[in-house]
């Protein structure tokens, strides 16, 4: 009777040794990360919001010089070959290039060009997105557990570690609320999306000064279709768009009075 009594002590002794050592290695992990996370290089909140912000007026910089620069190929193809275009090129020539328009004009040149060049310009801002998906995702998985494969996991389990960990890094918050079907598509809502909370807007907003505001948008568009991207979910098969909701009432007040949901759509094969 003796020894079965020290038979179950000496189980119950190593069934917690065993708990305890499970704790450690997972404390251990956390510390691991706390220290990569700590390694990372940090830049001034403000800063980053600003040249955040920057890339949707510098994509519409880069289609306006693109666009020049082929008409001006265009006109020196039929422009005859003389001295005279020689002379008008070289007076062309100037020490300080010309400044691009202030930020605020592009985004309305923007909002009042025709559809073609804001697709184009749309584009431009969802691939810069897609590359940093793509580094974020690096960043935050491959980087830190290489065997790590989400294309093992469930989808919602991807787009769990999208609105924690992709947005908190980013954003410096968590999505708000995933809302799902079960059956590839996703809702993301973002109530305070921090890039354009400095934008005061009333709320009775006319859809002209929403439009303002949409291209900023198509920046987190591709961030999320890059996330998918690098864990195995192709352009083919992921489609993404947002749009404005309202906002909740219990919700602080914000200058901006609008809250974002980002509709993902993943057909898987």
């Amino acid at each position: 009777m003796e020894r079965h009594t020290v038979a179950g002590v000496s189980a119950t002794v190593n069934s917690e040794r065993s708990d305890v050592d499970a704790m450690t290695e997972q404390q251990r992990i956390q510390q691991q990360l706390h220290v990569f996370q700590s390694s990372l290089p940090k830049v001034n909140e403000l800063a980053y919001q600003l040249l955040f912000n920057e890339i949707i007026p510098l994509s519409m910089a880069v289609e306006k010089k693109l666009l020049n620069k082929t008409n001006l190929q265009d006109d020196q193809k039929v422009a005859k070959q003389d001295d005279d275009k020689a002379t008008k090129d070289f007076e062309k020539l100037h020490i300080n290039a010309s400044l691009d328009a202030p930020s605020h004009k592009m985004c309305q040149e923007i909002s009042e060009s025709d559809q073609t060049k804001q697709e184009r310009v749309f584009e431009r801002v969802r691939n810069i997105g897609f590359q940093i998906g793509n580094k974020i995702t690096e960043l935050l998985v491959f980087s830190n557990n290489p065997n790590l494969r989400f294309k093992d996991m469930d989808l919602l389990a991807i787009m769990k570690f999208i609105c924690r960990d992709v947005w908190k890094q980013l954003f410096g918050k968590q999505i708000d609320n995933l809302k799902t079907n079960h059956r590839g598509t996703f809702y993301l809502f973002d109530y305070d999306y921090r890039p354009i909370q400095s934008f005061s807007l009333e709320s009775g907003s006319a859809e002209k000064e929403l439009a303002l505001v949409k291209p900023f948008l198509e920046l987190p568009i591709g961030i999320i279709m890059g996330v998918l991207s690098s864990l195995g979910y192709s352009g083919e098969e992921v489609q993404c768009m947002a749009t404005f909701v309202n906002r909740p009432d219990d919700r602080p007040k914000s200058t901006f009075h609008k809250g974002i949901s980002f509709h993902v759509q993943v057909n898987s094969q």
